[in-house]
């Protein structure tokens, strides 16, 4: 069964959490401008490691660390392009290897994260949009890296941490080029109704619901406070599952790459985790500074529907 068909039949969906927490957890320094790409040039066995807990704690889909991983970016650091190239296929490949190795009984599967530009850019501009490119150039940028990855065969694509309409619309007609790939779509927020470049939500809901390979769509890595306004306000319209996988409430200082923690995480991933759901949410997870104990916690919460 592939995975479109698989999650029809789903009432929980769990994603995975930060794969930066857990590659610092085995004592890497995630402060460089590849940020968790920096593990697949000579610690890939770490990012393996990261997804097996992932998939052990419970987690139907892995993101792969391909994230901030850009054959320009690469290039920008001395690697080659043929290297640069093989480096991001690996990030289809470790989460394969952890998927195989894994001892969890649940349906597993492997989503290849395509990251915004801002991501490339390394300064916080996923939080902020109006790159100031135009469509045509934003589908350069993200051409090959997104043909790379899917010829390494993931079940599917993360398209995450967008917070510029002219990004997504930039993406949706990259991914109409590969007919065969399917994808979820998240943004990051200014506010409950807001991209972060100023969009309404309702317009980028617009741009995904007329996608038929956009398969779910949503929010990540936003503050969980935002999750609930934000579903509420796409539900209404909405056709599709929708995504929420917020960081765990810490606040981000793009200048020293530092999250400062402000928020009680385990009643993100309990109480506030059951009314997404109930507000439509069917695809839940974590993203930056959440680690394998918040994936416990959301197996444990959804215990009964799983």
């Amino acid at each position: 069964m592939n995975f479109k068909d698989w999650q029809n039949n789903q009432k929980v969906i769990l994603i995975d959490g930060s794969m930066s927490v857990g590659l610092e957890e085995q004592g890497l320094d995630l402060n460089d401008a590849l940020w968790t790409a920096k593990a697949l040039v000579n610690e890939p066995d770490k990012i393996e490691k990261v997804h097996q807990n992932y998939y052990d704690a419970g987690a139907n889909i892995a993101i792969t660390s391909s994230y901030q991983a850009t054959v320009a970016g690469f290039e920008r650091l001395g690697y080659t392009s043929e290297a640069s190239r093989h480096l991001i296929k690996r990030t289809v490949r470790l989460a394969k290897q952890a998927k195989a190795n894994s001892q969890g009984t649940q349906a597993k599967w492997v989503a290849a994260s395509v990251g915004p530009y801002g991501a490339y850019l390394a300064d916080g501009s996923e939080y902020r949009g109006n790159y100031g490119l135009a469509q045509a150039e934003l589908v350069a940028f993200h051409r090959e890296r997104l043909k790379l990855l899917l010829e390494a065969e993931p079940d599917l694509l993360a398209i995450e941490t967008i917070p510029d309409l002219t990004e997504i619309q930039a993406l949706i007609e990259l991914l109409a080029q590969h007919p065969e790939a399917v994808a979820w779509l998240t943004v990051t927020l200014k506010d409950a109704h807001h991209l972060c470049d100023g969009t309404d939500l309702r317009a980028f809901q617009q741009l995904v619901e007329s996608s038929d390979q956009i398969i779910a769509y949503g929010v990540n890595c936003v503050q969980p406070d935002l999750v609930q306004p934000a579903l509420d306000y796409l539900e209404e319209a909405a056709t599709k599952p929708l995504v929420a996988y917020p960081n765990s409430g810490a606040v981000y200082d793009p200048t020293t790459k530092v999250w400062t923690h402000s928020h009680a995480v385990d009643d993100v991933f309990t109480r506030q985790a059951l009314q997404w759901h109930e507000a439509g949410c069917k695809w839940i997870g974590g993203c930056c500074c959440t680690s394998a104990k918040e994936i416990s916690l959301l197996k444990e919460t959804f215990a009964a529907v799983l």
